[in-house]
């Protein structure tokens, strides 16, 4: 039994399952999904409707988990509200589509299997073990009941089965591998010249007709920024939590409330060990039920339970703690277990009884009633709690009251003096935002907007991030301007000479391997005075060569026997090298390449996984009959 929940809990299907119950958890009010005149289908798939309700939630699921990614960056305006809408339903229509399938090729996930896992689930437990009440809390906040949670994760699990299912079918064999290792190990014999670009650029004089006909067909490069500095008021959540005194009444009314709900809803925590005789293809029910008879027996004369449980308990997790199986919660080894074990007193056994696992006896080895912490334990915690609650209606409250005073005022004194807030400035900064605030787009848009940049008007209060909202207005506004041509000269200048410095090496390269293919490389650089660098042997990532040098020699086609083909490329430098590549040797598969060949080749195969899974989605989406309504889409 508890041996079964184990192997569960470290398989793949509870990685990933612990991964959506954190997604899960930002989701409320799902159990409103089911269809009604008032919750209109904005899809259809083979026939199965996907429900307005369904769509706009999941929006809010996506949209929440944005938020809990990007923490304090989070910027609302950022998310392309209709990209977002198209690509959640999208993914509705892909989940509908593969679920359809799972069940039609009879792919399903047994209740047994899904509550071991719920057991073994890391956001469930406390101090390593099942917390029902954990368990049931999280759900409330969720907003889900157990049922409708176990449905969701039952999805879940068939898709990363389904997944699973195709995407492991891949795989890359010994020889392509072997292939792939000789081409990586390839080794190649070239050698280059390098034509310096100091002496060309030292050359170049631009008139001042050509800085000046650069000049006016740029002008765009030559604008200063146009840019903004604004004054703003910031209403901080934090900060109004620091002016916040908890009365004392108001903790121990607190404290109160808590100790009575402990009392109420705590469970006692039974310690419980278990003898399960299991019934399999080798041993009946009666047979089973028997063997417990016998094992009862036993216990009944006096033999102690830790040693027939080692003997003849068919779990061999408990059997080797002598039936040991910890702290056990109701509801999660069903109602026979929970009934039996509710009627014993602490050194009590149980008769046998029929569980789903078998036939078990039970022993209730300890009691703990529910721990009640004291006020002095508890008071921090509830001052935090109650500042939370109060700072809450305190912001509400004073953002309604910035909104309205900030929309009548003609400046920042009046909402400043009025709510106790100071008015602060940022630097300058154009439409690409700045710093400080002036990184929230939100803030930008304001700033540049017509009735803040141009009427002079106070923007409306803007949420920086959950709990902080500011309200600006604009102080000073810089209009973009064309820099005069003295100031921007020389940076045309070296524009001018660094592009005509590129033009005539490139021709120069040209007209070099011309000359090399007409004459011979030796001749034409003893002549241009010039010497070629030489290297055999040089690997895709050999250290103390230019990488462009190594780029485009990897990438030059293999020369016939005896011959060398030539190409240039330039470098970071502004130099240009031309490439001589005279030999293209294999590369060799050695011991020593065998683990990271391994590890490649599984690396390969899991992207043609991925691959294969996309084309059998685009198969079901090509065979499927799907059907958007988009007026219902819209109105979302």
């Amino acid at each position: 039994m508890l041996q079964s929940m184990r192997d569960k809990a470290k398989s793949w299907v509870t990685v990933v399952v612990v991964a959506i119950i954190a997604f899960m958890m930002a989701v409320t009010g799902l159990e409103t999904l089911a269809p009604n005149r008032n919750n209109p289908t904005v899809a259809t798939v083979n026939g199965e409707d996907v429900t307005h309700a369904q769509l706009s939630q999941s929006i809010e699921q996506r949209r929440r988990a944005l938020i809990q990614q990007m923490g304090d960056q989070f910027d609302p305006s950022m998310i392309d509200e209709k990209l977002l809408k198209d690509v959640v339903l999208q993914s509705l229509v892909d989940r509908t589509l593969q679920l359809q399938d799972a069940k039609k090729h009879g792919m399903d996930v047994g209740d047994q299997a899904l509550d071991s896992m719920i057991v073994n689930m890391p956001e469930f437990q406390v101090d390593g073990r099942f917390d029902r009440a954990r368990f049931q809390l999280l759900l409330r906040n969720a907003g889900m009941t157990p049922s409708r949670f176990k449905n969701m994760w039952k999805e879940e699990v068939l898709l990363n089965q389904l997944r699973a299912g195709i995407s492991a079918t891949e795989f890359v064999t010994p020889a392509e591998m072997r292939r792939l290792s000789a081409l990586e190990n390839q080794t190649r014999d070239i050698r280059w010249l390098t034509l310096a670009a100091s002496p060309v650029s030292d050359k170049i004089k631009p008139t001042e007709e050509e800085i000046k006909a650069y000049y006016d067909s740029h002008h765009d490069a030559f604008m200063t920024p146009e840019q903004v500095v604004v004054n703003f008021i910031k209403l901080d959540k934090v900060a109004l939590a620091d002016q916040v005194k908890i009365d004392e009444g108001d903790i121990k009314q607190e404290y109160q409330i808590r100790v009575d709900e402990l009392k109420t809803n705590g469970k006692d925590s039974n310690k419980v060990a278990s003898i399960l005789i299991a019934t399999d293809a080798n041993r009946t029910d009666d047979q089973a039920k028997a063997r417990a008879d016998e094992v009862l027996a036993k216990l009944q004369k006096g033999d102690d339970f830790a040693r027939l449980a080692k003997e003849y308990s068919d779990d061999p997790v408990t059997a080797k703690k002598g039936g040991d199986m910890g702290v056990v919660k109701p509801g999660f080894y069903g109602k026979a277990f929970d009934s039996a074990l509710a009627k014993l007193t602490v050194g009590q056994l149980s008769p046998v009884i029929k569980t789903q696992y078998g036939y078990q006896i039970l022993k209730l080895v300890s009691q703990e009633k529910p721990i009640i912490p004291t006020l002095a334990q508890e008071r921090d915690d509830i001052i935090n709690t109650l500042k939370a609650r109060a700072v809450e209606d305190i912001y509400f409250r004073k953002s309604r009251e910035l909104a309205d005073i900030s929309f009548e005022s003609a400046d920042l004194n009046q909402p400043a003096e009025k709510l106790g807030l100071t008015i602060e400035t940022t630097k300058a900064f154009g439409r690409q935002g700045g710093v400080g605030i002036a990184e929230n787009q939100k803030v930008v848009s304001a700033a540049f907007s017509d009735d803040v940049l141009n009427l002079g008007a106070n923007s409306e209060v803007i949420e920086l991030k959950p709990g902080t909202s500011v309200v600006l207005r604009v102080k000073s506004h810089h209009q973009s301007e064309l820099q005069p041509l003295e100031k921007v000269a020389s940076s045309i200048v070296a524009t001018i000479k660094k592009k005509e410095t590129a033009e005539q090496l490139k021709q120069r390269a040209e007209q070099l391997i011309t000359s090399i293919n007409a004459s011979s490389a030796d001749k034409v650089a003893k002549e241009t005075g010039l010497t070629w660098e030489a290297h055999k042997g040089v690997k895709r990532g050999q250290s103390g060569i230019a990488r462009e040098v190594l780029s485009k020699a990897f990438n030059m086609p293999h020369p016939a026997s005896g011959k060398s083909n030539y190409a240039f490329t330039p470098l970071a430098s502004g130099d240009v090298a031309v490439v001589a590549l005279s030999a293209v040797h294999p590369g060799e598969y050695g011991d020593g390449d065998k683990e990271r060949m391994k590890m490649l080749s599984q690396y390969i195969a899991s992207g043609n996984g991925r691959n294969l899974y996309s084309e059998y989605l685009q198969a079901l989406k090509k065979q499927g009959k799907v059907k958007i309504t988009a007026k219902e889409v819209e109105g979302l």
